[in-house]
């Protein structure tokens, strides 16, 4: 067996990590106290979700979400678009108390959700 060499290359298929406060957040927020049942593929989609959020690939009102209720909105969001059937149902968010728009680009695809409308793809 041949070991590395002290100077490897960082792996780019290894993701960027996510902050683990905002995936609690969004967990402990979701309806029915249903985060505490989320497993395997769904946290891939919402730390999916958050790296589209550092990369700004994914906004609120044209900016990057900055609160627990923008980001849960964002998340949210990104998990109608991109859910399959082998994720969680999930309706969304519910009762969104405020206007606001949000701006997706998932697999080069423009995605625009208004509040408390339904989705559009430009």
């Amino acid at each position: 067996m041949k070991f590395p060499a002290k100077n490897t290359k960082e792996s780019t298929s290894i993701p960027a990590s996510v902050n683990p406060v905002f995936r609690k957040e969004f967990l402990n927020d979701m309806p029915n106290n249903s985060g505490t049942r989320v497993r395997g593929i769904d946290i891939e989609l919402i730390n999916e979700a958050l790296r589209a959020i550092e990369e700004g690939t994914a906004k609120i009102n044209g900016k990057t979400p900055k609160t627990r209720t923008e980001r849960f909105i964002v998340i949210s969001s990104y998990f109608q678009i991109a859910k399959t059937k082998s994720y969680m149902s999930y309706d969304g968010v519910l009762d969104a108390k405020h206007n606001c728009t949000v701006s997706i680009k998932h697999n080069d695809q423009a995605y625009s959700f208004a509040f408390p409308e339904e989705i559009s793809q430009n």
